[in-house]
């Protein structure tokens, strides 16, 4: 299945047979990215998860130095990240 949502496309991919909880890193789903438009909104979002006492990344800058991130993870231990979008 694929999404399109204004410039993003979000695609899904169904397995076959019965869904098991896997190692991220092998094989399921690794992590979610959603992209933000300002340096500001990604420091607001560091914010909002530390008072939540929720534990992240803090934002840092990707293995490649042209990426600003943050991560944490949900409940369920899937992966989501918020990072700045080239523009």
């Amino acid at each position: 299945m694929v999404y399109r949502v204004g410039e993003t496309q979000i695609f899904f991919g169904l397995l076959s047979g019965e869904f098991q909880k896997v190692d991220k890193d092998k094989a399921s789903l690794n992590h979610l990215a959603f992209g933000v438009r300002t340096l500001e909104e990604l420091k607001e979002l560091e914010n909002i998860l530390n008072e939540a006492g929720i534990k992240n990344s803090g934002v840092k800058i990707d293995k490649y130095g042209n990426k600003e991130f943050i991560w944490f993870d949900d409940p369920d231990g899937y992966r989501l990240e918020f990072y700045l979008r080239a523009e």
